[in-house]
């Protein structure tokens, strides 16, 4: 008789929970939208009450017109983006919204922090730190929001709030905590003394207590929550983690030599090592952070998909669109068809995919987008071509660094958005020159997060028995050489304009306030 769990992906622009059985087989999808609020550039917000009714909404969306009952579900796991800051009052209600992943207001706070010279700075290579993680998001509202701050009973992060919402226990996890809050397992937890130098001593008060490991039991779900889904009161919601790290579980990224890039809105390339190292231009290792007694490498571009989504929603020409829907095809399938006519490097074409500052190798929250080399011969084809290509040249750059770093990668599984264009993943393998694999279920969040409630509800013993059982891959890509070669001269020059406008882009943000 097959078994169910439920896998909870919170993302940016949704929710999405899936139906898994034992076999990692998904039975039923379903997607709630979530709305972003940007108030100021390099912003990013969301209403903290809007992810209950689009969590309770994907949820019961899941089981409609499904064969399986919500009764039969025996384990619920969880992820969100990371990271993104909940604040919450004495009652756990919310004081503000959520200060997303995306957010880089705190760009200040994150050079002070930076200049700390606390040894935890090791996580980023001793360099600088970026303006999205932890401390420096509570720095930015402890100074420009004191009201704020000082009533908050419980600072956690989205992930941590999806469990506390599902069972009313106050925890934190053991990867958001690892990747964003300087938290080493092996060395006792938070590192007092960081958060002492930069201000934020006081903050220990308002964190939770318990911190979970992904698939460990946070609790069972409440009878509230039990009423509204139709799930059974009690069962286990296991411990989760930030989104794209509980991808890697999802595609079985989960041994050295292995990189999960996980592609969405944004862009994540996690490994796993053996040996701690800390090196510039890559974050971590994080000891633990996904699997117990194994180290986590990771780097990331801010910008990637929702540069594409940009450029398709704004920039389009009716001519384009009418096309699309005459031959009744989607407006990306045309748009590769075309980007596809165009040989390697848009005939000059580079994008800087800075449109939200750069996460690594460079930790630059003031650089900023760049399409370079526009001639009056370049179509929207060359420039849809020239955003994936502009993408895989930052995947590129991290990869180097990576290697410099002593971080081997010898094939790349890719999940998300991105992989349903074979273009844009042919692309990438021709700029990385390494195979990309792409695992059946493309869901691998969702996935990821299933696989973590089978080990809590006791169907497998631990992370790596269960995604052994459950993942499997569709299809490999190989790098063409000639390609790689020509990429070559266009990863450098993505590079050379970085470094070239890199002052300038800060001088111009400066003037912005």
């Amino acid at each position: 008789m097959e078994r169910y769990v439920l896998g909870i992906d919170a993302g940016t622009e949704s929710i999405r929970s899936g139906i898994y059985n034992e076999k990692g087989e998904c039975i039923s999808f379903a997607i709630s939208e979530n709305a972003n609020i940007h108030r100021h550039p390099g912003w990013g917000e969301q209403n903290v009450d809007q992810w209950s009714s689009s969590m309770l909404e994907s949820i019961q969306l899941a089981f409609k017109g499904c064969r399986v009952r919500p009764e039969q579900i025996e384990g619920v796991g969880i992820d969100g983006t990371s990271c993104t800051v909940v604040y919450l009052d004495q009652e756990g209600k919310p004081l503000r919204d959520a200060i997303m992943w995306m957010d880089i207001r705190a760009s200040r706070e994150a050079e002070d922090i930076a200049a700390c010279g606390d040894d935890a700075l090791k996580y980023v290579g001793h360099g600088k730190v970026s303006a999205e993680w932890f401390p420096c998001k509570n720095l930015w509202v402890k100074r420009h929001e004191r009201a704020i701050y000082d009533q908050a009973h419980t600072i956690f992060e989205h992930t941590d709030w999806m469990a506390y919402w599902l069972t009313g226990e106050i925890t934190a996890n053991i990867n958001t905590v690892s990747i964003r809050w300087f938290y080493n397992a092996k060395e006792g937890g938070l590192p007092v003394s960081l958060y002492e130098k930069i201000g934020l001593g006081d903050i220990f008060k308002k964190l939770p207590k318990r911190v979970v490991s992904i698939g460990e039991v946070v609790g069972g779900i409440s009878k509230k929550v039990a009423s509204q889904t139709g799930l059974r009161e009690g069962i286990p919601v296991a411990g989760g983690g930030a989104d794209a790290f509980i991808a890697v579980i999802g595609v079985n990224a989960l041994k050295p030599g292995k990189l999960a890039l996980i592609t969405g809105s944004s862009q994540l390339h996690i490994g796993m090592t053996k040996a701690e190292l800390h090196a510039p231009g890559i974050f971590g290792t994080y000891p633990s952070a996904i699997i117990p007694g194994m180290e986590v490498v990771e780097a990331g571009q801010i910008s990637t998909g929702s540069i594409v989504k940009w450029w398709v929603s704004n920039f389009l020409s009716a001519e384009l669109k009418q096309e699309a829907k005459q031959r009744g095809i989607g407006i990306y399938a045309l748009l590769d068809e075309k980007a596809a006519e165009i040989p390697p490097g848009s005939e000059g074409l580079i994008v800087l995919e800075h449109w939200q500052g750069n996460r690594t190798p460079w930790v630059d929250a003031n650089s900023r987008g760049v399409i370079r080399g526009l001639t009056l011969k370049h179509t929207p084809g060359h420039i849809f071509r020239a955003i994936m290509e502009g993408v895989a040249y930052g995947t590129a750059v991290i990869l180097q660094r990576m290697a410099a770093g002593g971080v081997f990668i010898d094939e790349i599984i890719a999940c998300g958005g991105a992989t349903k264009s074979d273009l844009w993943m042919q692309i990438t393998a021709d700029v990385v020159n390494k195979r990309i694999a792409i695992p059946e279920e493309q869901q691998a969040t969702s996935l990821g997060s299933a696989i973590a409630a089978t080990v809590a509800a006791g169907i497998y013993g631990n992370l790596n028995e269960a995604a052994d059982r459950m993942v499997r891959m569709r299809k490999f890509i190989e790098p063409n050489p000639e390609n790689h070669e020509i990429y070559r001269e266009y990863i450098y020059q993505y590079e050379a304009t970085y470094e070239h406008l890199k002052d300038d882009s800060r001088r111009l943000v400066s003037t912005l306030g």
